[in-house]
């Protein structure tokens, strides 16, 4: 058993690498808009996969810690490979929005899962003081796959969009493929019941209640993602619109991503010298800054785009290992969930109406609106993570 458990490790490796080698990651706004989709229509596809997240977070991840954190990554990645052949077949608005909500549950089912399995391996073989520095190279290797699909998707798109869709699905079955190796970590019951899905989330729900810094660094993380998520998404039309190829907006997104995988690289370090405030002061002022600064200097907005990415890689294993460090084992894959449930909320309010925005008062504008809005709910974090900081919760 000990074996497999730190194998997990290496099959989490391969399998994160294939999982971001999504070709379609950084076309499917320009795909959508291929097919006929409006920026509204586009926003609204968006909003329904969060909506679909915001429905299936909590009980995909009570699943996991239920029924097992292996079985959730496998049925997450089969209904990845439907989504990608779905994404295929669609010509109108419903059948995309299918798509969508097929994707949004295989991503509810890995989201949490795949990261406590790994968590969990670590904490089973006394080694989760590592953890920081193996997610950290996990999310180096996913920004470098994540590189690699966006150069490839940008080429193959000026080519043929069905070409990176195709490519796309046979990637996702590899990922399949791979998911079959992971070894379910042993999680002892303290209690002795027999869990239910409701069971499962009331109880997390009360552990979160005790951990209020939790609450506030899942908020926080989530948050800064869907700043990151916007950039990202909007970024490909964005570019497009001021006379980019997709060849060369695939070559900015990925110079983004190789930036990102070395930040995620090096975030240990840099969190390890500057203490965990600062490292979230950080990463805050990079994404604000990023967002003005693709609002004011549009000749110099791929620069900026690139500086945003420095944040990213940062707060990926940085925020993993806080929330990670206090919450207990059996509840972690549900407590992981509460993080991408706030992620979509926030994302079904903000991606329409960036898409809104931009399509009456354009890209730059909006940018800046946003970069503004963003700032008093940050310094308000800022101060309930200072407040609560001092807890100081060790998991079971």
């Amino acid at each position: 058993m000990v074996n497999k458990l730190k194998r997990n490790v290496t099959v989490s490796y391969i399998y994160s690498f294939f999982m971001d080698l999504n070709i379609t990651t950084a076309i499917w706004v320009l795909y959508l808009s291929y097919k006929g989709m409006s920026l509204i229509q586009i926003g609204l596809l968006e909003s329904i996969f969060h909506v679909t997240s915001l429905l299936f977070e909590l009980p995909t991840g009570a699943i996991a810690d239920i029924y097992g954190k292996r079985f959730s990554v496998i049925s997450g990645r089969i209904l990845s490979v439907i989504s990608c052949m779905l994404m295929i077949v669609s010509r109108n608005f419903i059948e995309f929005a299918l798509s969508f909500i097929v994707s949004a549950a295989s991503y509810n089912l890995d989201s949490g899962a795949a990261e406590a399995l790994v968590y969990d391996s670590l904490k089973k073989l006394d080694e989760e003081k590592n953890y920081k520095r193996i997610w950290g190279n996990l999310a180096f290797l996913m920004s470098i796959a994540q590189g690699m699909a966006i150069l490839l998707g940008g080429i193959l798109a000026d080519i043929r969009f069905i070409y990176a869709y195709a490519l796309g699905t046979a990637i996702q079955g590899a990922a399949l493929i791979v998911s079959f190796n992971f070894t379910e970590p042993p999680v002892k019951n303290t209690d002795g019941e027999n869990e239910t899905l409701v069971r499962q989330i009331t109880k997390s729900i009360d552990v979160l209640k005790g951990r209020k810094v939790v609450l506030y660094l899942i908020i926080f993380s989530a948050l800064l993602s869907s700043l990151e998520a916007t950039v990202f998404f909007y970024g490909q039309k964005y570019f497009e619109n001021i006379s980019f190829t997709k060849t060369a907006i695939a070559l900015i997104f990925a110079a983004g991503s190789l930036i990102s995988a070395l930040s995620s690289k090096a975030a240990y370090r840099i969190e390890r010298l500057l203490k965990p405030e600062r490292t979230l002061v950080l990463i805050s002022a990079i994404n604000v800054l990023s967002f003005l600064g693709m609002s004011i200097f549009m000749n110099l907005s791929a620069i900026f785009y690139l500086v945003s990415s420095v944040a990213g890689g940062i707060a990926y294993p940085v925020f993993s290992d806080y929330i990670n460090s206090k919450i207990p084992s059996k509840y972690r894959a549900t407590l992981l969930s509460l993080n991408s449930l706030c992620y979509s909320l926030i994302m079904i309010c903000i991606f329409p109406i960036f898409g809104l925005m931009a399509e009456k008062i354009g890209f730059s504008i909006t940018f800046g609106t946003i970069a503004v809005i963003y700032v008093p709910f940050i310094i308000f974090l800022m101060i309930k993570l200072k407040e609560h900081g001092g807890q100081h919760n060790k998991p079971e």
